[in-house]
């Protein structure tokens, strides 16, 4: 059964640290707004929008107006999408997609930089698909950086995950007509701030099969979420060990 969290809850904790950002000395290059071929057998353009194929940290830059960045990727390894300045748009779907990689993917905003995801209104689902996010990902997927992420579903989620879910830091803002954020079978929150209007759930873990899955850990950040349904909705447990929730319920 679904555990559902509507309450209003004010915890504060002050965490000091210093993160270092250092690039790969291979980093790759991604300009969305650049239509000539990639040049390397990493990344593809196609008819989608932007193809990633293999393992490796990518600096995406600049702006694709029907499309996604689609990471699909069969090889082992970690993938990092680093959004420095990135503005995409899906009407169709999401404008990141995630298959299943391994280990997890993270997408890193970088410091000083505003970065836009939205999709249309109405989504286009092949058999067997189901991309209900502006960010949809089949892995495990991570959230940090100290940029800013702003994020508007003109259908469905604003980010959901059929794994876990983690967001670290990072400045994230969500408008969408359901879930804001939805990890299947966890969501982990450690820092950054989040403020999210959704239509439905704010916050929500699903996994109703394993008994030590679908669950919300929160631990550090600032989240504000006005929506109207459950604020956090969870299906075994919710801990808030730390942080600053503002949880705002109209129905």
């Amino acid at each position: 059964m679904m555990r559902k969290m509507a309450i209003t809850l004010a915890m504060t904790v002050v965490l000091c640290s210093v993160m270092t950002l250092a690039y790969a000395a291979d980093m790759i290059p991604v300009d969305l707004s650049d239509s000539a071929p990639s040049g390397n057998d990493a990344w593809q353009r196609t008819d989608a929008g932007i193809r990633i194929s293999k393992p490796g940290e990518y600096m995406l830059s600049g702006s694709l107006e029907e499309g996604m960045v689609w990471v699909d990727c069969t090889d082992t390894g970690k993938v990092i999408l680093y959004l420095n300045g990135v503005t995409v748009h899906n009407p169709k779907g999401p404008a990141v997609q995630i298959g299943k990689c391994d280990p997890r993917v993270v997408i890193s905003m970088v410091e000083g930089s505003t970065n836009t995801l939205t999709n249309g209104t109405e989504l286009v689902y092949e058999d067997g698909e189901e991309p209900d996010g502006v960010i949809f990902s089949r892995s495990d997927l991570t959230l940090d950086g100290s940029g800013k992420l702003k994020i508007t579903a003109g259908a469905q989620n604003g980010i959901v995950s059929k794994d876990d879910l983690k967001i670290l830091s990072g400045e994230i803002t969500i408008e969408c007509p359901k879930h804001g954020i939805k990890g299947k079978d966890c969501v982990e929150i450690s820092g950054g701030k989040i403020s999210i209007q959704a239509g439905k759930d704010g916050i929500k873990s699903t996994n109703k099969n394993d008994p030590d899955r679908g669950y919300l850990l929160i631990s550090g950040g600032e989240i504000t979420i006005f929506c109207t349904d459950e604020a956090l909705s969870y299906i075994t447990t919710c801990s808030v060990i730390g942080g600053a929730l503002h949880l705002n319920t109209v129905r």
